[in-house]
């Protein structure tokens, strides 16, 4: 005969299930990787007008609708925006390198430098279009349940990456949204 009674029995399990739940949360990796390409039929120096901004990349991806404050030079190396919003906590976003019309590399911050993302868009002409490849490496963090979530993490960002390329073929060619 047991000295616990069922519930103490009951607690005692889901706390350990909790803690192997949390320890194998700690273990599991959190980098990850998501690339997409896109043609888009434009000259290169049009597409890389949205890339090279702040204030672009708002008409092609999806920011946070308050708490927005911009900081550095308007373009180029050192543009920056922050935010504070209450649906997507605190971020940043800066450009770290951009050489016209080839490449702007970027890095991203959440949740006071918790998780953090680079990416780097590179632009080759095609014929009368440019090839635009968008590559990004992040890091999750050290929560241990966005362990599972970078089982996920590649794909959902490859398919964001993609949405993304496509809005911004859409801004180039006018047929995207205005703010």
């Amino acid at each position: 005969m047991s000295p616990f009674s069922l519930g103490t029995k009951i607690l005692g399990g889901a706390a350990m299930l909790l803690l192997g739940v949390l320890a194998l949360g700690v273990v599991l990796p959190t980098d990850w990787e998501a690339s997409a390409s896109r043609v888009v039929p434009a000259e290169p120096d049009a597409v890389y007008g949205l890339l090279d901004s702040p204030e672009g990349w708002r008409a092609w991806t999806a920011w946070p609708d308050s708490g927005l404050v911009r900081s550095g030079p308007e373009r180029g190396a050192g543009a920056s925006i922050t935010w504070n919003d209450p649906e997507l906590g605190e971020g940043s976003f800066r450009i770290v390198e951009a050489v016209q019309p080839e490449r702007v590399r970027y890095e991203v911050e959440v949740s006071g430098g918790a998780m953090r993302t680079a990416g780097t868009l590179t632009l080759t002409a095609v014929q009368d279009s440019v090839r635009v490849d968008w590559h990004e490496e992040g890091n999750l963090g050290r929560n241990p349940l966005m362990g599972y979530w970078g089982f996920f993490m590649e794909d959902a960002q490859t398919a964001e990456l993609e949405r993304s390329l496509g809005r911004l073929d859409e801004a180039v060619s006018g047929r995207g949204r205005s703010r």
